[in-house]
């Protein structure tokens, strides 16, 4: 069974929304603090009733609208019955209803909807259950009572795939762990971490099995099989990809066989000196109990509920900008067999290829709302509170020292760099030998030609000929006279006269609806505005399979004029 979409209403301020995983198994909720993310987050766990705390009362309490005396707060699910499912539903409705004979069969794929509703009375909780759309219900028995609806739905969440919050994996790793419930050092859930480590090194051998062997050097190689795989991933990720230097050799569990406890330590860089996990760095911590909770531990929580969907509220902020950026491809690799939503205010953890997949969570009057990337930017007035994110990620950073800057083009600003880049590499297939640097705007382009010409790089300019261009062409003309004949507008590519003034202008109509539709956007009047179209660009360049099929989708007339532009840029920087 896989979760579809989920609609939250009344839940805390949330009066109405929803999160669509149709499509998406990797889902980023990007807002400013206090906007209303983990809430969000906070009514998605709080659909599967395993999540419960023991004191469940005191906490749906805090879920009550606060506006309103009476009401009903509910969380609804679309839950995809796959093919092998609806046997399993069989079984579960036979026991609920404690009839044998009852049997019905679901034409898979069928999609059946659970809601939890939680009541409110004079602001006090009163109770929560569950309901079953009619369809679904229908097929199983019109006859179940209420009471019987909410305890099939409570059964078959049972069989359905689990949803776990992270709040940015704050439980701290035990100093010891013993299996054992009725020792002092037993944790229920550091315990199914540690059962999903070992399946994930060896699904043959299981933490109980491990503790009953007997032959010492039998034991430690089971050990060292589960250390290898933990270090596999571990140790060379954050030394590498997230330190950038070597701090820690590697991490062990150790087993004291006489005791029966499990110890996670680090080796540092010496190879010698041994530490406790809290004793390293809080991202070290932070970035092993992020694996641990979630990579080492998805296989063997899915073997018997499929996908896990992790909700993770504001990951990393322990770890400095490179660091979150790198980990965007924890999260790719998280959720290519599991389904990740996570939260975000910071432009280093927005993944560029997956901005379709971006919300949007801002307060909506008194209320809390979440909307798709390529609806929010269909609006007049954006607020750019919530959106300035995504501009800081899309922003090219010039100082990289592992690149050539021997040649650039300087153009206006990050959309013409969207739509060259696009253009050039995905559709004409060129290899660029210089490199395109976007500007604010054509006013504000004169430091970048300043550092260039100071790094001694050959520098040309591509403005719009239109009458902004043509001023700001002269200007910098005027202040850069060494490099006047490089300070060119569209006018100078030899392109027709009827496709010169603006970059957008170089695109056909419907080339604009098919870069809209590859984007999953929609125009909101009749003639896709100037916004919309950039943005169908940001996210139709970002992600690398969208890209590959601009070519087959826009003109010939459009590719011709970008290929005049791109051997008119090679001949000028040649």
């Amino acid at each position: 069974m896989k979760y579809q979409e989920f609609r939250i209403k009344n839940f805390k301020a949330i009066k109405n929304t929803s999160i669509n995983l149709k499509k998406d198994q990797l889902v980023l909720l990007l807002g400013v603090n206090e906007s209303g993310k983990t809430s969000i987050l906070k009514a998605i766990e709080s659909f599967d009733h395993s999540n419960d705390p023991a004191d469940a009362k005191a906490a749906f309490q805090r879920i009550r609208n606060k506006k309103q005396l009476d009401s009903v707060a509910s969380v609804e699910c679309d839950i995809l019955v796959e093919a092998s499912g609806d046997k399993s539903i069989s079984k579960i409705a036979q026991d609920v209803t404690e009839d044998e004979a009852t049997s019905f069969i679901l034409k898979a794929p069928h999609v059946m909807t659970i809601t939890r509703e939680f009541t409110f009375e004079n602001a006090v909780y009163v109770k929560d259950f569950y309901k079953l759309d009619s369809q679904t219900l229908k097929k199983i028995s019109p006859r179940l009572s209420d009471a019987q609806a909410d305890k099939l739905c409570r059964e078959i969440l049972k069989k359905s795939p689990l949803i776990i919050y992270f709040e940015d994996f704050k439980d701290h790793i035990p100093d010891y762990l013993h299996t054992d419930p009725e020792n002092v050092n037993y944790n229920r859930n550091w315990v199914s971490t540690l059962e999903g480590l070992f399946y994930h090194a060896d699904k043959n051998v299981t933490v109980k099995q491990f503790e009953s062997i007997k032959d010492q050097n039998a034991r430690n190689t089971a050990l060292n099989r589960v250390n290898n795989a933990l270090n596999k991933q571990f140790t060379s990720r954050w030394n590498r990809k997230l330190k950038g230097t070597k701090t820690i050799d590697r991490v062990e569990v150790l087993y004291d066989n006489s005791t029966k406890l499990f110890k996670f330590t680090a080796v540092g860089k010496d190879k010698e000196t041994v530490f406790d996990i809290e004793e390293r760095s809080k991202g070290a911590s932070w970035y092993l109990t992020f694996l641990l909770k979630t990579e080492f531990r998805k296989k063997r929580l899915s073997l018997d509920h499929g996908q896990t969907l992790y909700l993770i509220d504001e990951p990393g902020s322990n770890l400095h900008s490179t660091a979150q950026s790198n980990m965007v491809h924890d999260f790719r690799t998280l959720s290519s067999d599991s389904v990740v939503i996570y939260t975000t205010h910071s432009q280093h953890l927005i993944d560029k290829a997956n901005l379709s997949n971006v919300y949007i969570v801002k307060p909506k009057g008194e209320s809390i709302h979440a909307e798709r990337f390529q609806d929010y930017v269909k609006g007049k007035k954006i607020d750019t509170t919530f959106y300035q994110p995504i501009i800081d990620a899309l922003e090219v950073q010039p100082f990289s020292l592992d690149m050539s800057w021997n040649k650039a083009l300087v153009v206006e600003g990050v959309s013409d760099y969207t739509a060259y880049r696009l253009l050039f590499e995905s559709v004409l297939k060129k290899k660029l030998d210089f490199v395109i640097m976007p500007g604010t705007s054509a006013s504000n382009l004169g430091t970048l030609l300043s550092l260039h010409i100071g790094w001694g790089a050959k520098v040309m300019t591509l403005l719009d000929y239109d009458n902004a261009g043509r001023e700001e062409q002269e200007k910098y003309k005027t202040a850069f006279p060494n490099i006047d004949r490089y300070i060119q507008t569209l006018d100078d590519t030899g392109l027709a006269d009827s496709n010169k003034f603006r970059l957008e202008n170089l695109f056909l109509e419907d080339d604009k609806e098919a870069i809209l539709s590859l984007a999953s956007m929609t125009k909101s009047k009749e003639r896709i505005s100037k916004k919309e179209f950039q943005n169908s660009l940001y996210i139709v360049a970002n992600d690398p399979s969208l890209a590959s099929k601009v070519s087959s989708r826009i003109s010939d007339q459009t590719k011709k004029q970008f290929a005049t532009i791109y051997s008119h840029i090679t001949s000028v920087l040649s």
